[in-house]
């Protein structure tokens, strides 16, 4: 603990014994070149509980969560794995500002160009609506947050990962990295109405 460079995060180092007795292992390991192609399409998709059917021309939902990461800062990408395969991340920009501007400018607009709104008409109620995010505009995070949080995370495990323990392991991983690199301060983006996700940083500490 001492030698991880996070400062006082206290509440990452505490790991509760899970609520239920499990022999599970956890791989932790940073992103690999196969990995934007098997992991974006598979493994990802059960941390989205479950993209049940995908519109076979158009951009998943795991695309949607990783996709700027993984063409924009895919050093800063983690991922965790267990005997039935990948089942969560952690992605991370360091200079939050130039990646939300160089993925704006250029990833936004080549998948709305790529992915056009009506292509998920008729289609999967999921896949219709990955389609449709590529087309709203993001949210703009105010410059006093990014002056104090520099850079941005992400992170999400499939449900089946019932451990804590394993979802502070790929925080910890994410946030030495950065610090590392001169991060002073991270930042997270969630939606007021997403509970799973709220739930899981409360979860983080």
């Amino acid at each position: 603990q001492a030698l991880l460079p996070v400062g006082n995060s206290c509440d990452l180092f505490y790991h509760p014994p899970p609520l239920f007795p499990s022999s599970q292992l956890y791989l932790l390991r940073p992103l690999l070149p196969l990995d934007k192609l098997g992991h974006e399409g598979e493994g990802c998709s059960e941390v989205s509980q479950g993209l049940q059917a995908q519109l076979s021309h158009a951009p998943t939902l795991p695309g949607r969560l990783l996709g700027s990461f993984l063409s924009l800062s895919p050093e800063y990408t983690f991922v965790l794995e267990d005997e039935g395969g990948p089942c969560g991340y952690a992605a991370g920009a360091l200079h939050a500002e130039g990646f939300l501007q160089q993925r704006d400018s250029s990833w936004l607009p080549a998948l709305r160009h790529k992915y056009p709104p009506d292509l998920g008409a008729g289609g999967p109620a999921l896949g219709q609506e990955a389609v449709l995010f590529f087309h709203a505009e993001p949210l703009a995070v105010p410059q006093p947050v990014l002056r104090r949080f520099p850079s941005l995370v992400q992170l999400g495990t499939a449900p089946r990962v019932l451990d804590v323990g394993a979802s502070r392991s790929l925080a910890l991983c994410l946030l030495s990295a950065l610090r590392a690199n001169g991060s002073r301060g991270v930042f997270c983006q969630v939606s007021d109405t997403d509970r799973q996700q709220l739930s899981f940083y409360s979860k983080l500490g």
